[in-house]
């Protein structure tokens, strides 16, 4: 890839996101990897005015206000200063169609280039499955492979920290997330097929069948 990429990796919760990017960076190389749930993390930790409030939202399975969230993005598109990464990955940025567009428009002018998708499509009982069962390392932040999680795992395997559920894993946040998801995320994705920047993939395989679709249909649009 001469020109600089952009990707977004989209889909429910619990439709393996995180998984996916983290494979595709082994392939792509040095990538600006940009998670919007890490970036409000971070900024609810900041003791900043209305920190508070955007975690209630955040710690309930709420929304946060898009205009929020397209404002951290873009704050660390613009301290982005790597001559040698040449990709982005968004992962579950956007979700509301003019997000979309926002994001067409910051990067074209600042990569000449538009934004690929990718869908990890999963069935809402699927979703709401994986949630309830799943883990995150209290330390790195990283979630428990799904396939051990039946083994009931103490330690992280990628950093040795302690696993702990999120508080947000509960069946009223599940709910509520794949209710604006239906509402708001799928209008965006529905952008992106119309635009033909779209990579669907069947988010309900195993992972590593997951990958060979997704890199498989992405080759085809680099």
């Amino acid at each position: 890839m001469k020109k600089f990429k952009v990707f977004c990796v989209i889909g429910k919760s619990g439709s393996g996101k995180g998984t996916q990017v983290e494979l595709m960076k082994k392939k792509l190389g040095k990538t600006h990897h940009i998670v919007n749930g890490d970036l409000f993390r971070a900024f609810i930790k900041s003791g900043l005015p209305f920190a508070k409030r955007i975690g209630e939202i955040v710690n309930s399975g709420g929304l946060p206000p898009a205009w929020f969230s397209a404002y951290l993005w873009q704050g660390e598109l613009i301290k982005f200063n790597n001559p040698k990464v040449k990709t982005a990955i968004f992962e579950g940025t956007p979700r509301r169609v003019w997000e979309a567009e926002l994001l067409d428009d910051v990067s074209e002018f600042m990569f000449s280039s538009k934004p690929i998708a990718i869908y990890l499509n999963i069935s809402d009982k699927e979703a709401k499955k994986r949630l309830l069962k799943r883990l995150i390392c209290k330390k790195c932040k990283q979630p428990v492979p799904y396939k051990l999680i039946d083994k009931n795992p103490q330690k992280c395997s990628f950093c040795g920290g302690p696993v702990i559920k999120r508080k947000d894993d509960d069946e009223d946040s599940i709910r509520k997330r794949l209710s604006w998801y239906r509402t708001d995320v799928l209008e965006a994705i529905k952008y992106y097929k119309k635009q033909n920047r779209l990579i669907h993939v069947n988010g309900e395989q195993d992972v590593p069948d997951v990958f060979s679709e997704l890199w498989r249909k992405l080759k085809r649009k680099i």
